[in-house]
């Protein structure tokens, strides 16, 4: 399908919209990949566009990371999360616009699906991940993760310690510490697994990215003190291999890192 016809359909979709809305359209979403929308040297009636059923990698809240190749680019909407399980397995046109500020982004208008159409909208809030190019990880100790058990013994050799995580595997899955299961991030390491603790939404955002991607975790954590014997005994730290909770520090994403906010 050519550029030409494609934005004119897309512009007889929107036309259609607006008009069952009692309102007139005088912009046209010019159909074009993220990869030509990313560019400055593509431009569109306020910045508006469309994209054929563009792949999301994650979304959390009202943010959702959409990727083109190894190009990744942040999408916004008014219950994001729950509107993209709408067109989950469909063929479907993104309505954007493209924004600048606080960082580039497309905020999605609308979803349109064979005889359906999703309206999304810009939401009040957008939790972005912080994502930096340089950052300082002389904080953090280089330990050795084989020689970490769920044991208090090998679990006092980090306490009140960070440290980086090179590589592990990373879940999302139900855990059982408070006497009810509840479902949570869990970092394995070769001998040892780690709850998740005090992240961000944005941090959120990329660990649902790793996991969808399969790809293994790289970061820094911090671990406390001595794990209490009330939430994770030495019982259940044995058959679980869980030696407790570590608060997720840093993590490393696509050449970049997203620090925890405070």
């Amino acid at each position: 399908m050519s550029k030409f016809f494609s934005s004119v359909l897309i512009m007889a979709l929107i036309a259609g919209v607006f008009t069952g809305c009692g309102g007139s359209l005088d912009e046209t979403y010019q159909m074009v990949t993220l990869r030509e929308a990313s560019h400055t040297s593509i431009t569109s009636p306020g910045f508006k566009f469309g994209f054929d059923t563009p792949k999301f990698i994650a979304v959390h809240g009202n943010v959702g990371l959409v990727r083109d190749g190894n190009l990744i680019e942040f999408f916004t909407g008014e219950d994001l999360e729950n509107k993209v399980k709408m067109v989950e397995g469909r063929k479907y046109v993104a309505g954007v616009r493209k924004i600048f500020s606080p960082r580039v982004h497309f905020a999605i208008d609308f979803f349109v699906a064979g005889g359906d159409t999703i309206k999304v909208g810009e939401p009040y809030e957008s939790s972005f991940p912080t994502l930096l190019s340089g950052f300082d990880e002389g904080q953090f100790e280089e330990i050795d993760i084989n020689g970490i058990t769920s044991s208090v013994r090998d679990l006092k050799e980090i306490y009140d310690t960070k440290f980086k995580v090179p590589e592990a595997e990373l879940t999302y899955e139900e855990v059982n510490y408070k006497g009810e299961p509840e479902m949570a991030y869990v970092v394995s390491l070769p001998k040892v697994r780690f709850i998740l603790d005090d992240m961000d939404a944005g941090m959120e955002l990329i660990l649902k990215a790793l996991i969808a991607e399969n790809l293994y975790f790289s970061g820094g954590l911090s671990y406390g003190g001595a794990p209490s014997k009330t939430l994770f005994p030495r019982s259940w730290r044995t058959s679980t291999k869980i030696g407790g909770k570590v608060t997720l520090e840093y993590i490393k994403y696509a050449g970049e890192v997203v620090p925890l906010v405070q």
